[in-house]
């Protein structure tokens, strides 16, 4: 039995066993294979596997640009490994180029990646940074992510939709010249107009 069809087959127990519910409601008929589905090609479809070199796109830095280069409101979403409730937000991804340039739109890319796995935002944000620097060799990269988590947002300390959860990282350049730093944190200002 593939992954899709024993997952199908598990949520159809929880439901049926579970929860008490009549899946032949018309509106439930089809629920295991939506939610089958939707986790194994989307959600959860990059459990173990690492963002391929060959999807980012490098350029060689032929003009030694070394300036900031950001990306940002990056909209993301993954799971939360604790409840498997999503967290949905934005990501502000700087780099500072060496020897190459990311074509425009890696950045989303690697993130939207290592965001298709249940996890703690975290290890998301780690694991996007770990990988880009694996990948392209920056000077440094500083990567910021918010979301709203809808484990607390509709269950537990049901805080609404404006406490979010911030992580970030900072490497290389960022964390070792406050100057730098500084430079970055301005133009995140910029990014929302304050």
């Amino acid at each position: 039995m593939n992954r899709e069809s024993l997952i199908k087959q598990y949520i159809e127990l929880i439901l049926v066993n579970g929860l008490g519910l009549n899946i032949s409601d018309p509106n439930l008929s089809g629920t295991p294979e939506r939610v089958a589905k939707m986790y194994c090609h989307e959600l959860f479809k990059n459990i173990g596997v690492e963002f391929p070199a060959e999807l980012m796109t490098v350029f060689p830095n032929k003009d030694s640009y070394s300036e900031i280069i950001l990306a940002d409101n990056i909209p993301f979403t993954s799971i939360c490994s604790h409840h498997l409730l999503p967290f949905t937000g934005i990501a502000w991804f700087m780099y500072i180029p060496k020897d190459s340039l990311v074509g425009a739109s890696k950045m989303s890319r690697i993130i939207s990646h290592y965001a298709a796995r249940p996890q703690l935002q975290e290890t998301l944000t780690n694991q996007i940074v770990k990988r880009f620097e694996e990948i392209v060799n920056p000077q440094g990269t500083m990567l910021i992510m918010r979301a709203l988590h809808n484990c607390m947002i509709c269950r537990g300390v049901k805080t609404g939709e404006n406490a979010g959860l911030v992580t970030s990282i900072v490497t290389g350049a960022f964390k070792e010249n406050l100057a730098t730093r500084n430079e970055a944190l301005q133009l995140l200002r910029i990014t929302h107009g304050k």
